[in-house]
């Protein structure tokens, strides 16, 4: 029997793709607003956009292919407008929170306010979004546990006190 096709996947993958196109990119970046909650078109393309000036913009990294960055700068795009309506530090574990409540679903009409011009933003959603926000846990802090003895358990052991007692030996 020919092992060669059982142990290597490289027979049914695709192969990998170098560069994208940008077509394929927006599709993909489009997708991805979608799946966040993104459902007017006008607004999944003027993100994905400007998603894509911004990856541009970024040095180049190897270890990334462009899909990759376009994702990691959706998070900034997303990080950066929750710092500023929710006037959080950037970055901070109080900002992490914030872009999970986000994404949890509690506000599913936050793509709404994040096109609202300045000053405009929805307050009742801002205020689901603080709700929702949860508590971060204190940084842990540095403390010295007490020494424990740890006695294991061992049959032998057992037989010899046992033995001990019994005959004294």
């Amino acid at each position: 029997m020919d092992r060669s096709k059982i142990s290597t996947g490289h027979h049914y993958l695709a192969p990998p793709v170098a560069a994208p196109s940008s077509e394929l990119l927006f599709g993909r970046l489009g997708a991805y607003w979608q799946t966040l909650g993104v459902t007017d078109p006008a607004q999944v393309q003027a993100l994905t956009e400007q998603v894509l000036r911004r990856a541009a913009e970024l040095p180049e990294t190897p270890a990334l292919d462009p899909l990759a960055r376009a994702l990691m700068v959706c998070g900034d795009l997303l990080d950066e407008w929750l710092a500023r309506v929710l006037e959080l530090p950037r970055p901070s574990r109080q900002l992490a929170a914030a872009r999970a409540a986000l994404l949890s679903g509690v506000a599913p009409d936050w793509p709404k306010a994040l096109f609202a011009p300045p000053g405009e933003a929805m307050d009742h959603l801002l205020d689901t979004l603080r709700v929702a926000i949860a508590e971060p846990t204190p940084p842990p802090i540095a403390s010295a546990m007490p020494t424990q003895r740890i006695r294991s358990f061992s049959l032998l052991g057992l037989l010899r006190v046992l033995w001990r007692k019994l005959f004294g030996g």
